[in-house]
């Protein structure tokens, strides 16, 4: 690259005080090649997450935009908070629990200034990673994960960010990802940018650990949903009622889960004639051949 190409790094914590200095460590250490800017968000922490951040502000060594928020906004809602604060060519979004090797930017950057129409970067998570379809010779991918991307600006705001009003945790980089491929962008996945993260939030101990499992069941059970709706093709109904069949009627789920889905499922309801109305926004463009609902929950 002749020039620096300048970033945001957008981040959430949410009650995630015991991430701030190894996050912090982290950013610290990546390449001085490509100079950025940190947008945090305190997203309604009520741990002194965001007194951590503040006190560590003066000892960073790169300019930071902390912004708190009373209200817990989800991960879209914060995203597009710190997006409109943004005013570089590219916005990489970090999980405040992932860890980015000091060159991971600089090859998701080096990737999308190849292809001007390359909408997101996706770096290789470790160690673990999200089971979906790669093209090894082109590296195009079905979707890309929020935990760990770098996002061409000008793509998001085409597609109009993270849809908000829909999505508070879980599926949101999907939804954003069909978008773009709806909009002719590009999703990409780049195995040489990596960030470690692990994908099974049980194995992390910290004191809302025993929170997270409810709330996935729930959101996750419920955006699928949402998925479904905004993205489903002709032929694809027993999608639905196969997900359906097996989230009531295994023996995987305990009665609690199930009767989160329950509510799940009929809270979605309110939201069909929303979905329904912004589908016929991508009327004619959902036959994208990397749009694969097979590759997301509603076909596990």
């Amino acid at each position: 690259m002749d020039s620096p190409v300048k970033i945001d790094i957008l981040t959430l914590f949410h009650n995630g005080r015991e991430l701030v200095d190894p996050y912090l460590d982290c950013v610290s250490r990546l390449s001085p090649l490509l100079p950025f800017t940190l947008h945090l968000l305190d997203n309604g922490s009520t741990d002194g997450t965001a007194d951590l951040l503040a006190a560590r502000a003066p000892m960073l060594d790169f300019p930071l935009r902390l912004n708190r928020s009373i209200k817990n906004q989800g991960f879209a809602g914060g995203m597009n908070l710190l997006a409109a604060q943004a005013l570089s060519d590219f916005l990489f979004l970090l999980n405040s629990d992932a860890y980015a090797e000091a060159d991971c930017i600089e090859h998701l950057v080096h990737r999308a200034m190849m292809d001007d129409r390359i909408g997101i970067c996706e770096a290789r998570q470790a160690p673990e990673e999200h089971r979906k379809a790669v093209d090894l010779a082109t590296g195009e991918t079905t979707w890309c994960s929020g935990a760990g991307a770098l996002i061409r600006r000008k793509a998001f705001e085409e597609v109009g960010g993270f849809d908000a009003k829909l999505f508070f945790m879980y599926c949101e980089d999907i939804d954003l990802s069909w978008k773009m491929w709806m909009k002719d962008w590009k999703c990409v996945y780049v195995p040489k940018a990596v960030v470690v993260h692990h994908i099974d939030r049980k194995s992390h101990v910290n004191a809302h650990s025993r929170e997270r499992r409810p709330l996935e069941h729930y959101f996750s059970f419920r955006n699928s949903l949402f998925l479904y709706h905004r993205f489903r093709k002709s032929g694809e109904g027993h999608l639905l009622w196969s997900f359906l069949l097996k989230r009531f009627t295994s023996r995987r789920y305990s009665f609690g889960s199930k009767g989160l889905f329950a509510i799940a499922f009929v809270e979605h309801i309110r939201y069909v004639p929303y979905l329904l109305r912004t589908r016929r926004i991508w009327e004619g463009r959902r036959h994208h051949p990397w749009i694969r609902l097979t590759e997301t929950s509603l076909a596990e």
